[in-house]
């Protein structure tokens, strides 16, 4: 059965015939200015192609991850499955090897509290095995949670473990802080003048590229900017390095013990990337690799929720980082789908998450949802169906993608999102 994207003329005619701004229905298609991808192949997306799915066997779950062929090239590393259930679609997380239930289970949610562990365990029982976290949410409840349910005779050899070392780009604007503040008036101001532009040049917060998914989001955008002039002029001074690798082995050993494991199938960082040349410095390379070596995780990841297509791409090109959680959905596909394909094929492993987002907001102040969302995701997507299932079941139509990430915060809702998986449908484009 064949799955599309929408072409370029039905997104534009959508924006007109649903009441969306037809310039920000323009502005989240066509190629920003300075765009590393907009050179990359037509957006032609989704093509035909059977889901992943083969019988394999567990590797030892400690067993380290090696990093390069001799060429310097990413090593493939050979399947690996874990939990796998009659009825779960499963998909590979690009090089990892990691055999991936379709829908995996985010840990950000308010119900994810060591006594509420008992609501994700049916999902568990369903063929779910992925649980991601992070070391700030929830004040480390989240990944007490985690520790909970992975001490229960069993369940952690049934499941791939991520978290994120949230502190790391605290402690960067940190030591960033310590030189902007000793730098001349007129010298700050004029970073934060040219941090300012480069917001403006790159478009980053442009409506119809730039999606708002939590409260304050955005307002950290110019002050990344200006922390990344002052590490470009300056330099990552050597005695920093020691110090960030302390902290962020402090954050690491906590979540470990939280999470009650001693291995990290996947470690995000930074946790939430504001622009590309966060990516860039060696410090991620040469830390992930320690890590490697001693045991404590086998691949490296990183989120991104702001100007991700240029993140993404950047990502790819690095070759060294392992697995993306990316926000895809129904409002951003136009800008999002060519940097996916292209960290895809690089050999990365790509997690949707905020699929039911743009539809489905959690904060108040995203709402009312804007139409046109709604009324585009049912026309693609025909049929009764409840809306946010359907925008999962929309997201997992992109060959891709390795998983899509949701909570799951009630039984009902965990037979609604479990009950898309493996569903292949035709989308409509007339």
């Amino acid at each position: 059965m064949q799955t599309y994207c929408l072409p370029f003329r039905f997104e534009v005619a959508l924006g007109l015939s649903f009441g969306e701004s037809v310039r920000q229905t323009w502005f989240s298609l066509r190629p920003m200015k300075n765009d590393p991808i907009a050179s990359q192949p037509s957006r032609r997306r989704f093509v035909k192609g059977a889901l992943i799915g083969a019988a394999g066997t567990v590797a030892l779950r400690g067993a380290r991850a090696s990093e390069t062929k001799a060429d310097g090239k990413p090593v493939w590393h050979p399947e690996e499955w874990r939990n796998k259930q009659e009825g779960m679609a499963y998909r590979r997380l690009g090089r990892t090897g990691f055999m991936v239930s379709e829908m995996v289970m985010g840990g950000s949610g308010p119900l994810n509290k060591p006594d509420k562990v008992h609501l994700h365990e049916e999902a568990i029982e369903r063929g779910v095995n992925y649980l991601d976290s992070a070391s700030h949410y929830h004040r480390g409840q989240s990944e007490e949670a985690w520790g909970t349910l992975l001490a229960k005779p069993g369940v952690r050899d049934k499941v791939f473990v991520a978290t994120k070392l949230s502190n790391y780009n605290r402690v960067v604007d940190r030591l960033m802080d310590e030189v902007f503040r000793g730098l001349p008036g007129e010298k700050q101001e004029a970073i934060r003048k040219r941090a300012r532009e480069m917001v403006e040049d790159r478009q980053v917060t442009k409506p119809g590229y730039f999606f708002p998914y939590f409260t304050r989001h955005g307002r950290g955008i110019a002050g990344a900017y200006e922390k990344f002039l002052v590490m470009k002029e300056y330099g990552f001074l050597s005695k920093w390095k020691p110090i960030l690798e302390k902290e962020l082995r402090v954050v690491l050993e906590q979540s470990l013990r939280r999470l009650k494991t001693d291995t990290i199938d996947v470690l995000h960082f930074p946790h939430g990337v504001r622009m590309p040349e966060e990516l860039e410095d060696e410090f991620h390379k040469t830390f992930a690799e320690k890590l490697k070596k001693e045991g404590k995780i086998r691949f490296n990841a990183f989120s991104c929720h702001t100007d991700q297509p240029r993140v993404l791409s950047r990502a790819a090109e690095l070759g060294h980082i392992d697995v993306a959680m990316v926000a895809y959905n129904i409002a951003n596909q136009g800008s999002m789908e060519p940097a996916i394909e292209k960290a895809a094929k690089s050999g990365m492993g790509i997690i949707a998450m905020k699929a039911a987002a743009a539809i489905n907001p959690i904060m108040e102040e995203l709402k009312p949802v804007p139409d046109w969302r709604i009324q585009k995701l049912n026309h693609v997507i025909s049929g009764d169906m409840p809306i946010i299932p359907k925008a999962y079941l929309w997201a997992l139509q992109n060959p891709n993608l390795s998983a899509v990430i949701s909570e799951f915060p009630h039984s009902e809702g965990i037979k609604e999102n479990l009950g898309i998986v493996g569903k292949k449908v035709n989308l409509n484009i007339a």
